[in-house]
Formats: structure tokens, C-alpha cells, sequence
């Protein structure tokens, strides 16, 4: 009797080892060879759901994509808005290793720019993360000042990610998180955005 196969399941475990070996490797170590043998399993593994590298990179924005929509969804659920930008935020930084491995492999990848499906993962990925972060400031700021704060606030979250996968002894979890604090501290809130200021509302 055949195997079933969920394909959804196996698409996301191609991805998640696509993920592994650029965050290692870079991207020269990414082939459907490396990624089979990252699978332990054979090339037609890969090419049944990926026929070329641009398809695999387009799989890889979607499964980023999804997973912030999904994970986002459950860590926010039930929080005011100020308490809801810093998770989000901090949810942005890479706090663990995990974290960092996976911003590892965003990075390695700026070697590549001019080839088209690796264009398209950054406008992709810098087109939600940008909609996200404007989303999150709505409730808290005058529309006119969130389109300078997405800018500052990206900004902060990139160079705390390039620091922390630099050097990540020095940029422990309680120093990116300061750097969030800081950062949220010098937006132009509103009023009721004001009010929820203080220890209690940026508390983890």
C-alpha cells in the first residue's frame, strides 16, 4: 500500500532545511543536491515539490510569511496596542539561537541581490514586515507620523538583527530588548498611546 505523504509537511520541511544550510553556508551551499542530502533523501525528493532554485526561494518567502501571520496571531492574542508593538518588535530580533540562525541565512543572502527570485524574497519580506510595523503603530500614533516611525523602527530591528548575528555574545537578549524599549519610547505617540507607557505596559 503507498505511503501517504502530507505535502504541505514536506514542503515546510524542504524549507526549513533550505533555511539551515544558507544560515551555515551561505548561499553557494545551497543546491537541490545539498538540500537532498540535508533530507536524507534523494534529489527527486526536492524536485517533486521544487523544479529549480526560484521556486524554492519564492516557498521560502511564502513559509516566512506564513509563519509571521501564524505566530503573531497566537502572541498577540488579547494584548492592548503599546504591549502588542513591543512583542511584535521583539518578536522581529533574533533572541535565540534559533532566531539567529534563521536571520543568518535573510542575510547571506544579500550576495545574491540582482538575481530575480532573490530580489523578490527581500521586496516580499521588507513589503510585509513594513505593512506589519504600520499596522501595529495605528492605534498608537497620528497617520501622518507612521510612515517616518515604520522607517526609524525598521531600522532599529535591522540593526539589531546584523549586531546580534555578528556578534552574539555581546548582544544578549536584555540588550536588544533595551534597545526596543528605547526605540518605542521616542515615538511620537498620541494620547491614548501615552497613557499605556510605563513599566506594566512594556513588560514582557
Amino acid at each position: 500500500m503507498p505511503r501517504i505523504v502530507d505535502s504541505t509537511k514536506r514542503r515546510a520541511e524542504i524549507t526549513d532545511a533550505a533555511i539551515r544550510i544558507l544560515a551555515r553556508g551561505g548561499p553557494s551551499a545551497l543546491t537541490l543536491r545539498s538540500l537532498a542530502e540535508e533530507l536524507n533523501g534523494s534529489i527527486t525528493l526536492v524536485t517533486h515539490f521544487f523544479a529549480n532554485r526560484a521556486g524554492l526561494f519564492e516557498a521560502i518567502v511564502d513559509d516566512y510569511i506564513a509563519c509571521y501571520d501564524s505566530e503573531l496571531a497566537e502572541l498577540e492574542r488579547g494584548l492592548p496596542p503599546l504591549p502588542t508593538l513591543r512583542k511584535f518588535l521583539t518578536w522581529l530580533i533574533p533572541t535565540d539561537e534559533r532566531d539567529r540562525g534563521r536571520e543568518a541565512s535573510r542575510i547571506a543572502l544579500n550576495s545574491m541581490r540582482g538575481d530575480k527570485s532573490i530580489d523578490h524574497f527581500f521586496e516580499a519580506m521588507d513589503r510585509r514586515i513594513r505593512e506589519l510595523i504600520a499596522a501595529h503603530l495605528g492605534p498608537l500614533m497620528d497617520p501622518k507620523d507612521i510612515p517616518a516611525a515604520v522607517d526609524f523602527l525598521r531600522a532599529c530591528t535591522n540593526g539589531i538583527t546584523l549586531s546580534s548575528v555578528e556578534h552574539p555574545d555581546l548582544w544578549t537578549t536584555a540588550r536588544q530588548l533595551a534597545v526596543v524599549d528605547t526605540a518605542i519610547n521616542a515615538l511620537p505617540l498620541h494620547d491614548a498611546g501615552r497613557s499605556q507607557r510605563g513599566t506594566s505596559a512594556l513588560g514582557t
